[in-house]
């Protein structure tokens, strides 16, 4: 290591130095800071002496290993003074280090001796670390749902990286080669003749090519963060009722199977007839009088395929089985539900050669993995000898019964994380009271104030999001401003931009569209999002609504915030509207300040808006001349 390359970063230069007191879960902080921020330690201190240290691949073993707890490491090395050849040393023993604590005799930090290390891997660290905890999180949900199910649970799991790893230096080099050579002509790499091989005996002309038409058109619609196909019949592909057909059911089904899962349980790269589930339905067909019923339920990717299992009302008598993508291990658990946990590694790497049922992955492979999987996992049902139990006709049985009627998906969930670390936010002392508002502000008037004040009243801070989903007769960033400048005065107030999932198109698209709307629906999804993600991760309380006599879509919003916030502790105030015109009870809204623009009436635009938001639509339409 040339010590020409390293430098010395004093403490009060650094962005990674915490105080104990500061992390309220350290885990978080740790995440939050090392997918922000180019350092790759927290230096944590407790009354200004160093207590230890905690890296980013501390916290990657903390997702992947599912501990109870991150905790601090106190055995780190350090160096006494600024000493760069002793650094760099260090730097040569530990390649994966980039940086070395200075302490001073009395173990106070001085800084940081480092080296930069290149934006690639810092990148590679970083997407190695995302998807460690996206694995924890769907773990996570996987036992919640079996946990909080009525159904018997089968749990799958596939390897795909150790599959890869087991399989010969030339197969590994012919999926390398096939990932490098995907494009229109070669889809997922493969050869023409590497398609015939696939298919098998079933391979006829124009198959491929009319899968991967089929296969484009195969778009999931999201319902309440539910996945949902579009109906389809084609030659590879048939989708009704928004999951995919399996086409040999029984006539009078009385038990379910229910398969949940990404592509490879949902059988992406074969015809509806060469599935895991139609083999299945197969087996239970010829060698059962009970009548099984096997649904598809999987999807194409990992990111949506489980959440329908919250949403499906399932019985006792039902069975679900889950594939998973990775190794799980929830058998130690001890989960009543789960009857079996199994590895299908071993099922895949029986089949010589391998490559030659796969596409460009295991997870894409042929109907003849297929069969072999299916003949497993009926097998495994079968040794259970739940088949030949009667179907329970008691009240407890029948009654089937869904989680819930929603589904808050990974991606929002990091989404936030993201939105978090841009606008500074963060829970903050637990004894400070919190409430929120969400405006539109189109534009900011007096009424809007109006709210604001009296919500102050009752919280110690307050956060304003602005609607930032760009829909409404002034922009986004007009609206915003606006507000800003109509509350400079109020220190304890935040005022922030609503982004993505806060009263947005994606969460409840009919806001936007009230003049077509005859029946008002589909709420639900954006107040769950705020008591579930956002009022909770931010400790608010309160929630602040303007009484609304009008507008019947707001006014069902806000009697359904009503309904639901107070699920996630979160108390629903609406405050009287005020009047601008007392004597006629004609009070302050938005739509006057538009009509009074339209008709150049700034004496009645002054009445309804504070002198902040006049002057800004002064200026807005001076430059507009």
């Amino acid at each position: 290591m040339d010590v020409e390359k390293l430098l010395f970063l004093d403490k009060e230069n650094m962005t990674s130095v915490y105080e104990l007191e500061e992390i309220r879960d350290l885990s978080e902080k740790a995440y939050d800071h090392f997918m922000h921020y180019g350092e790759e330690v927290l230096y944590i201190l407790h009354e200004g002496k160093m207590l230890g240290v905690c890296s980013i691949g501390d916290l990657e073993r903390f997702y992947r290993e599912d501990r109870d707890e991150l905790k601090i490491n106190r055995k780190y090395t350090y160096l006494k003074g600024i000493d760069y050849y002793n650094a760099a040393a260090f730097f040569e023993r530990v390649a994966t280090v980039n940086e070395i604590p200075v302490l001073t005799e009395d173990n106070e930090l001085l800084g940081i001796i480092r080296y930069e290390k290149e934006e690639s891997v810092r990148n590679a660290q970083r997407t190695k670390l995302k998807k460690a905890r996206k694995k924890l999180w769907y773990k996570k949900e996987i036992y919640r749902f079996i946990n909080k199910t009525k159904a018997k649970v089968f749990l799958y799991t596939i390897s795909d990286k150790e599959i890869v790893e087991r399989l010969s230096e030339s197969e590994r080099q012919i999926l390398k080669e096939r990932k490098e050579k995907a494009d229109d002509i070669n889809w997922r790499g493969l050869s023409d003749e590497e398609w015939k091989r696939f298919w098998k005996d079933e391979y006829e002309e124009g198959i491929v090519d009319a899968m991967k038409a089929e296969m484009e058109q195969c778009v999931p619609r999201i319902e309440n963060g539910v996945a949902f196909f579009p109906d389809i019949k084609g030659k590879c592909y048939h989708f009704r009722n928004g999951f995919r057909v399996t086409p040999n059911p029984p006539s009078n089904a009385n038990r379910r199977i229910y398969f949940y899962g990404p592509c490879f349980f949902m059988g992406a790269y074969c015809r509806d007839d060469q599935t895991i589930p139609f083999y299945l339905q197969s087996k239970l067909n010829e060698n059962h009088d009970m009548q099984c019923k096997v649904l598809n339920m999987g999807l194409f990717g990992p990111d949506y395929c489980y959440a329908r299992m919250f949403t499906e009302e399932l019985t006792k008598d039902d069975i679900v089985i889950i594939g998973y993508v990775d190794f799980l291990r929830l058998s130690e658990k001890n989960l009543s539900n789960l009857l079996l946990e199994r590895n299908l590694t071993d099922v895949f790497l029986e089949i010589k050669p391998l490559t030659d049922y796969l596409a460009d992955s295991p997870m894409h492979c042929n109907y003849i993995a297929n069969q072999k999987i299916a003949e497993s996992i009926y097998q495994d049902i079968c040794a259970k000898e739940i088949l030949n139990d009667s179907v329970n006709d008691t009240e407890g049985f029948k009654l089937p019964e869904k989680i819930q009627d929603y589904y808050i998906n990974w991606d929002v969930h990091e989404y936030f994380i993201e939105y978090y670390g841009q606008y500074g936010l963060y829970r903050e002392d637990d004894s400070l009271v919190k409430g929120a508002i969400i405006m539109n502000c189109n534009p900011f008037t007096k009424g809007h104030r109006y709210l604001i004040e009296q919500a102050l009243d009752r919280v110690d801070k307050l956060y304003v999001f602005v609607v930032e989903e760009d829909k409404s007769y002034f922009a986004f960033q007009d609206r915003f401003r606006m507000v800003q400048r109509g509350v400079g005065d109020l220190s304890d107030v935040r005022v922030i931009p609503s982004g993505k999932y806060i009263l947005s198109k994606d969460t409840f698209a009919q806001y936007f569209e009230k003049e077509n709307v005859q029946v008002v629906e589909n709420m639900d999804y954006d107040i769950r999002i705020f008591g579930e993600v956002v009022a909770k991760e931010l400790g608010i309380k309160y929630r602040f609504v303007g009484e609304e006599p009008f507008d019947r879509v707001t006014k069902a919003y806000n009697e359904t915030m009503k309904r639901i916030l107070p699920e996630y502790s979160v108390a629903v105030v609406e405050i009287p509207r005020v009047m601008y015109d007392e004597a006629n009870e004609n009070v302050i809204s938005a739509t006057l300040v538009r009509k009074a623009l339209e008709e150049k009436n700034w004496q009645m635009i002054e009445t309804l808006c504070p002198e902040s938001t006049v002057l800004y639509l002064k200026n807005m339409f001076d430059e507009e001349k």
